[in-house]
Formats: structure tokens, sequence, C-alpha cells
């Protein structure tokens, strides 16, 4: 099951109706804690499917909520990320509304998102992992150890 987090109720709505759109189930509850959770069957979805909507939920809720909490519509407690483990399971990594307006002060969101999936996969994988600073700027290159970093 994957569960995606909203503070406004007709965010999630509009969530749901996307998620519908991409031929998955998905259902709409309140949460105790005074959120609301778009609740969608994994089985229901293509791995395609997935990853787009969790793209489209990155953009609902990185940006269309923190514009909702800024002009006073909403007062989470906590946020977070959302992270695929190499299981197939997903987590949450939460935090306060604070800390997140302040990733996405110097971040964007989908900047936010691979920061995390590469801390959660450093976790996963310590040996594949393993370098040290030390060697990064022995070698006075990240493209060792990051492809993508120039």
């Amino acid at each position: 099951m994957l569960d995606y987090l909203f503070f406004d109720t007709s965010l999630a709505n509009r969530f749901a109706d996307s998620v519908r759109e991409f031929g998955g189930r998905a259902t709409v509850e309140a949460t105790p804690e005074g959120g609301v959770q778009v609740r969608v069957p994994q089985a229901s979805l293509t791995d395609e499917a997935i990853e787009q909507i969790g793209e489209l939920y990155d953009e609902m809720f990185f940006i269309e909520q923190a514009e909702l909490i800024e002009e006073g519509g909403s007062q989470p407690d906590a946020c977070g990320i959302q992270l695929q483990l190499s299981t197939g399971e997903f987590t949450n990594v939460m935090m306060t509304p604070e800390q997140m307006n302040q990733l996405l002060s110097v971040f964007s969101p989908k900047e936010v998102q691979d920061l995390f999936a590469k801390v959660a996969d450093a976790v996963e994988n310590p040996q594949a992992n393993s370098c040290t600073v030390c060697s990064v700027v022995h070698d006075k290159t990240m493209s060792s150890i990051i492809p993508e970093a120039h």
C-alpha cells in the first residue's frame, strides 16, 4: 500500500483523482493527527505510473502545500519525504515544517527527494558507499563516486 500524506483535503482529492486517471485505485482518509492520507494499492498501478504519481505528489506536496502554509491556509505539525527502499517498500522521513521550508529554500523538490534517496541508499548499502572524504579529496573529483557530479 502506498500512502501519501496531505494537510489539505482539496489537494488530497485532486491527487486521488490523478491516481485514478493513471488507472489506479485511491481512497482518501482523515488521519488521527489531523491530516489527510491518500491510500493507493501498489498492485493497482504499473511501475511507470508509480514513478509518475510520485513526481506529481512531490510537486503537489512540496510546492502547493508550501504555498498554502505560507498563505496561512494550513498549519501542519510535520512534513515528510517518501522514499522507496531497495525492497520495494515505502517509508517516510518526517520533519518539522520549518525544516522542510529550510530545505526548500535551497533545494528544489526533486533535489530534496534525490538527496534523501542517496542517504537511504548509503544506509541500505554501506559497503558500496564506503568511500571517505579523504579519498574524494585525494582523487580531487566526485565523479569517481557520483557519476552525475561535474
